[in-house]
């Protein structure tokens, strides 16, 4: 931990790195994990051949939502839906109508609002990606457990409350969840969703959440398919869009996803290197570098560089059951202002429109197919008309450079690719409550080193990237997002075409993020996971299944927020079973750790075992030395 800590402090001082977090903002989590709870927890462990009946409680580690204590409160079910045959692009969509009853709170007038989501799912099925919408604004974003023959549950909590606006109205609720029940690709595992809403009334601690007048979808507004944009060149997808003349304050929040050839763009190989490796080695171009882009009337108004989400079937499935990649049920959303740009939105003299796009290192398109990309406008009114101008535009072309080479024959293959982008936005405005100057700015950074070799077969891959957006108006930061998101990945594929094939991984990954959002608390995350698994094959034709393997997660979170509240956590699983699940800090009991009975010994679940068929005189699955 100490050692994690200077790192994190040499990279937060050094020069030129000035998109860290804080030495001071890291403290408080690195001092929360180093310190442990209080107490422990006596565990009671299975057997591993215990025939439980008890479902297997998989969940990704995250925070719950910071609600009143005392008060009032009252839940709302808000659907109960099977995802199974015929879900496939077929969204459930349900009535929406806000809650009247006094323990609920005033209408619009909540403390703060919480979803829960629970599934329960039964069977065989790959992970499959679920999407929210209220009013056709996408509010979570969401996948699935690979889940197990006897059954995996799994519950998430989310702070919901800077939707309030959309919770005030009667709409509509669509949630999507396509899956797909094949029989004969041995697929029979349905999603039985509930999710609810807790909404809170304010108490003399905790008052009316400060939220936003008005929230605008950017989505393509389908009333019975999903809401997000599918984007698979480089136009992206364009919303045409009126704020009332009024507003005094706008930003944008995004959901974004690779899907397909995208879903491991981090891991994707420059154009000019694909060429090294054969057709069958089954590597994607178009680069690992990807920027989401917000353009208004096809001016940028900023970027994001998102946080590489693995699924749960990702890279290698063992791995992430029961304990899941970070963001695989709650997926991070990213904010950009837009503020700055008011006096162009405000313009009646002519449409207006926001545009999402992906922009990657290939050509024509410079992404694969596709990503899912859909957001909303999130916008502040007052009493008068507000009049300004745009009084700095600094965008500078995207910095990008790759280089890499190769040995003879090209046994080793390696690239590089680093990035750069530097935004400064201002705007002088006129509102109700005088002049003042606005400001949008983001200093970003990235890097991305690849290793092959086995014409491909084996990969590392390393990337960082971080960075800091800032908004401020009136001389007063209203948004700060400082982050570092640091991925390695090694993936050894040599053994996959065999008829017993098999393939195997060994996975860093930290999110470490200080965000400030313009609307709600500033709060802090730090996540480490480390993880390491195997897979065999049978020797099906064409589609091919995992019949056993192994697989061990180990991860530490932390958390903290302006309000003094605190989660932290210390988790391991092994082969399909928890090992280890400690949680301490104030929000413990509203995410308290999993049942005593779903704790296995060291060794873990009576999940996959490694039984392995391996070609001749390879030796063990593992990384060969660099």
């Amino acid at each position: 931990m100490l050692f994690l800590f200077n790192v994190l402090l040499l990279l937060a001082c050094s020069p030129g790195v000035i998109s860290q977090p804080s030495p001071e903002e890291l403290a408080p989590l690195l001092q929360g994990l180093a310190e442990g709870p209080n107490e422990l927890d006596k565990r009671v462990p299975l057997m591993t051949n215990d025939n439980t009946v008890a479902p297997l409680v998989d969940l990704q580690i995250f925070a719950p939502p910071v609600v009143p204590k005392g008060g009032t409160s009252c839940q709302l079910l808000l659907l109960n839906h099977s995802f199974g045959v015929g879900s496939y692009n077929a969204p459930a969509v349900v009535p929406y109508t806000p809650p009247t009853a006094r323990n609920c709170g005033k209408v619009g007038e909540w403390a703060a609002i919480s979803l829960n989501l629970t599934v329960y799912s039964k069977g065989t099925q790959y992970d499959r990606l679920s999407a929210i919408y209220l009013a056709h604004t996408e509010i979570w974003r969401s996948s699935s457990a690979e889940p197990t023959k006897t059954g995996t549950v799994w519950t998430t909590l989310k702070d919901v409350s800077h939707y309030t606006a959309l919770f005030s109205k009667p709409g509509d609720l669509m949630m999507d969840f396509s899956n797909i029940i094949d029989p004969s690709l041995l697929l029979d595992g349905a999603f039985e969703v509930t999710l609810t809403a807790t909404f809170f009334a304010p108490t003399k601690n905790f008052p009316t959440a400060k939220v936003f007048d008005t929230i605008t979808p950017l989505s393509n507004l389908s009333p019975t398919l999903p809401n997000f944009f599918t984007i698979a060149d480089d136009a992206g997808a364009s919303t045409n869009i009126t704020l009332p003349e009024t507003t005094v304050e706008a930003y944008v929040e995004i959901f974004c996803s690779g899907n397909s050839a995208e879903e491991f763009w981090y891991l994707n190989t420059p154009d000019e290197f694909v060429g090294a490796f054969p057709e069958s080695s089954g590597l994607v171009g178009k680069g690992p570098f990807r920027e989401v882009q917000v353009l208004i009337d096809g001016q940028l108004a900023g970027v994001v560089w998102p946080f590489a989400v693995i699924y749960t079937g990702g890279i290698t499935p063992s791995n992430w059951r029961p304990l899941t990649s970070y963001g695989a049920y709650d997926q991070p959303t990213y904010w950009v202002s837009i503020t700055p740009f008011l006096p162009v939105l405000l313009d009646r003299s002519k449409t207006h429109s926001i545009t999402l796009r992906v922009q990657g290192q290939g050509t024509n398109p410079s992404i694969n197919s596709n990503w899912f990309v859909s957001g909303s406008v999130h916008s502040r009114t007052g009493s008068r008309k507000t009049t300004g101008r745009i009084t700095k535009y600094s965008i500078g072309a995207l910095d990008i450079k790759t280089t890499g080479g190769a040995t003879a024959g090209n046994a080793t293959v390696w690239t590089k690719v680093t990035a750069a982008r530097k935004i400064n936005i201002q705007a002088e405005l006129t509102t109700e409550r005088g002049t003042e100057v606005v400001s949008f700015t983001q200093d970003l950074h990235y890097s991305n080193d690849a290793r092959y070799e086995d014409e491909g077969w084996v990969q590392w891959g390393s990337q960082t990237t971080t960075g800091t957006t800032v908004a401020k108006q009136r001389g007063t930061q209203v948004l700060r997002d400082a982050f570092t998101y640091p991925i390695s990945v090694f993936s050894n594929y040599s053994l996959y075409t065999l008829e017993f094939g098999a393939y195997g991984s060994e996975i860093q990954q930290n999110h470490t993020r200080v965000l400030q959002p313009p609307v709600g608390v500033s709060r802090s995350i730090h996540s480490e996971q480390h993880a390491k698994g195997a897979i065999g094959m049978d020797n099906w034709p064409g589609l091919r299944h995992a019949i056993n393997g192994t697989g061990a997660t180990e991860q530490t979170f932390a958390y903290t927020d302006a309000r003094g509240e605190s989660y932290f956590r210390d988790a391991a699983t092994k082969n399909d079973g928890w090992v280890r699940d400690v949680v301490w800090g104030t929000l413990r009991d509203a995410n308290p750790p999993v049942p005593r009975n779903q704790i296995f010994g060291q060794g873990g679940g009576p999940g996959f075992r490694r039984m392995l068929h391996r070609r001749a005189g390879t030796g063990a699955l593992k990384p060969p030395s660099p």
